[in-house]
């Protein structure tokens, strides 16, 4: 196996072309660097894999945190992935932990996993978000305590701990029907992750509920069973909106609206979920369901933790709840209604 290059904040500094003082501050979350900054020091750690000093006597207590590398380097999705990792390593250093972060490929896994197992590098592995699924087959062999983030482990053979998508979508519905909207579409490929499919079984859910049509074609995949992003094909009948499983999906869709004569929220709504970077990109600015990275963060390190001291602990799947956040992409039918009642009833006392 290739010897890797040593990582240190020196090399972190050399690559921002910064001050080894500056990346420390960083990385110790100490005043003297702007949050901007800050955030691409942590980036560039992450990436090349940099590991916080601990004290000497809990140098072996080391937690791999396996993630998608496309993930580092994204803007939206990618963003709230980077929250999650920055309070989990905080975490983990509130009890001795540290931290070693792996992107695994196709191309790179089999040494990555010779590497976990032969050297007994880690006490304990966090996978944060979906991984290719060569990868994902690869690590749930490894036999050491683990918790999924923000994906389920499909085996149940470890915990998981992951946002609250049926009920958050599901509120999110609801309040579509309650602005009026009787005609509602989902974009997202319902089977291509766990997340996708628990958010369309929510909007499904509020949609029967109200004995709502729910046709096929307003179901409209965004991206392929791998993960790689589809153009987004528009129906011929319109609903008057959508749900979108994503940001960055409804971000696409509101482009593609525009592009073929439509606004947004005059002629569709769009609600959606992670209140990512893409809800504030999206003009105009989303409606949407927050993901708690903070908090996923934190119960996730409390769970490996455990795993690791009650090695025959049951698995069990954590959900946390998100919130709607508010904003301008969802109009109110319901105005529409009462104004035209208004001008009916002018009509009718003019006459």
């Amino acid at each position: 196996m290739m010897k890797k290059r040593k990582v240190s904040m020196q090399s972190i500094a050399d690559e921002l072309k910064i001050s080894k003082v500056t990346v420390s501050k960083a990385l110790n979350d100490k005043e003297g660097v702007g949050e901007e900054l800050k955030n691409k020091i942590k980036e560039a750690a992450a990436r090349q894999g940099y590991i916080m000093p601990v004290q000497e006597e809990t140098e072996r207590k080391k937690i791999g945190i396996i993630m998608n590398g496309r993930f580092i380097s994204e803007g939206g999705g990618g963003a709230i992935y980077m929250r999650m990792y920055e309070k989990i390593v905080r975490e983990l250093g509130r009890y001795n932990y540290s931290t070693m972060m792996l992107t695994p490929s196709p191309a790179t896994i089999c040494d990555d996993i010779s590497m976990i197992k032969n050297e007994n590098l880690f006490k304990g592995i966090l996978v944060l978000g979906l991984l290719d699924q060569e990868v994902r087959e690869q690590v749930k062999e490894i036999d050491i305590p683990k918790v999924y983030v923000d994906i389920y482990d499909r085996t149940h053979r470890s915990d998981s701990v992951v946002s609250e998508n049926i009920y958050s979508m599901y509120d999110m519905t609801r309040y579509l029907i309650r602005m009026g909207h009787r005609k509602i579409g989902f974009v997202g490929t319902i089977n291509s992750t766990t997340s996708i499919t628990d958010r369309y079984l929510g909007f499904l859910r509020a949609m029967l509920e109200k004995n709502m049509q729910l046709r096929d074609d307003w179901v409209i995949p965004d991206r392929s069973l791998e993960g790689k992003a589809v153009d987004i094909e528009l129906p011929k009948e319109m609903p008057t909106a959508f749900i979108c499983n994503c940001d960055e999906t409804a971000f696409r869709l509101t482009r593609t609206l525009n592009n073929h004569g439509y606004t947004v929220p005059d002629d569709i709504s769009i609600g959606s979920f992670d209140d990512d970077i893409y809800a504030k990109l999206t003009d105009p600015q989303l409606t949407t369901v927050a993901v708690n990275a903070s908090l996923i963060g934190k119960v996730s390190v409390r769970q490996i933790i455990e795993n690791i001291e009650k090695p025959d602990k049951k698995p069990e799947t954590r959900r946390i709840e998100g919130e709607i956040i508010y904003r301008n992409s969802v109009k109110n039918l319901n105005l529409e209604d009462e104004e035209r009642i208004e001008k009916r009833d002018k009509v009718e006392n003019i006459k």
